[in-house]
C-alpha cells in the first residue's frame, strides 16, 4: 500500500508540474461568463460537478479519473480499504497528512475549512494546485484542481463550489 501511495502520489507531483499540458489552451482565461454550464461527471465512485467546458479524457497513469477544460485540470485518485490493513479506520486528517508527506512538500500544511480538507501548492513550473481528500464507504479520494497562478483568484469560489459538490459512494 505504502509503495503504491509513494507512486501514486509521484505521478501526481510530476503531472501537476507539467500541468501546462492539461489545459487546451494557453492563451485563454476563465471569467464569469465563460466558465459554462452546471455538467455532472461520474466515476470510480465520485460524483463530481463542474461545468459543460470540461471534457473527461482517458484516464491518465495514476489516476482514476481525469477532466479538462481550457482553464484547468481535474485529477481523481481513489485509494481503495483493502490496500492496507486499517485504512478504512485512519481518520481523514491523519489520511491528508500522509498524502501531502508522500509528496514530499514539507512547506505545505493541510487545512480545513468549510467542512472539507485540502492542501494548496505551486508546482515546480509556477501553476497552482488545490487538493482536497475525501473518504467514502471504501476508499479515500483526493481531488486535485490546477491551473495557471494567474487563474487561481478567478477560479478560486469555482474550486470551493465543485469540490463541495463531490459525493462518494
Amino acid at each position: 500500500m505504502k509503495k503504491r501511495l509513494i507512486l501514486a502520489m509521484a505521478v501526481l507531483l510530476l503531472l501537476g508540474s507539467l500541468c501546462s499540458c492539461f489545459f487546451k489552451s494557453k492563451e485563454w482565461h476563465p471569467d464569469d461568463d465563460s466558465i459554462g454550464d452546471a455538467k455532472t461527471f461520474e466515476k470510480a465512485g465520485l460524483t463530481i460537478t463542474l461545468t459543460d467546458k470540461f471534457e473527461e479524457q482517458s484516464s491518465q497513469v495514476g489516476f482514476d479519473a481525469y477532466y479538462v477544460a481550457d482553464f484547468c485540470g481535474v485529477m481523481v485518485l481513489k485509494e481503495e480499504f483493502t490496500l492496507e490493513e486499517g485504512l478504512a479506520e485512519r481518520p481523514l486528517e491523519e489520511y491528508i497528512n500522509n498524502v501531502i508527506k508522500n509528496n514530499g512538500r514539507a512547506d505545505t500544511v493541510a487545512q480545513q475549512k468549510d467542512g472539507l480538507w485540502f492542501y494548496e501548492y505551486t508546482t515546480s513550473n509556477g501553476n497552482f494546485g488545490r487538493s482536497y481528500c475525501y473518504k467514502g464507504s471504501d476508499a479515500f479520494y483526493v481531488v486535485q484542481f490546477i491551473c495557471r497562478s494567474s487563474d487561481k483568484e478567478s477560479l478560486d469560489d469555482m474550486f470551493w463550489s465543485w469540490a463541495h459538490s463531490v459525493k462518494t459512494k
